[in-house]
């Protein structure tokens, strides 16, 4: 049986080659952009559709100035609250937004 002068060569480069396949497909795999444009398009839609998850808005204020002062009343009242920009840019105004099992309190407060 005679042993070709390369032999010693096919183990590590079989090896090597192993490795990089296990590494294109590690980076595949891992890879986040993908993720990240698909749930920025699922949130632009879900935003455009009003649904804030658990949130509910309770009003939609012209100028950021104005929810952040219903922001502060409904915070003097207890109620957990944040604003939101609505729509894609500032000329759509601010929503108000509140848990649900505050919402009717929360217009009740808005209203007042």
């Amino acid at each position: 049986m005679t042993d070709s002068s390369y032999s010693f060569l096919f183990g590590p480069l079989v090896a090597a080659g192993a490795l990089l396949v296990i590494m294109l497909i590690c980076r595949w795999v891992f890879s986040t952009s993908h993720r990240d444009d698909r749930n920025a398009r699922r949130l632009a839609r879900a935003r455009a559709r009003g649904d804030y998850g658990l949130l509910v808005p309770i009003t939609r204020t012209r100028t950021v100035d104005d929810a952040q002062m219903l922001r502060g009343v409904l915070r003097d009242a207890g109620i957990r609250c944040t604003v939101a920009a609505a729509g894609d840019g500032p000329e759509d105004g601010t929503d108000v937004l509140v848990f649900r099992a505050d919402a009717v309190r929360a217009r009740e407060l808005v209203r007042s």
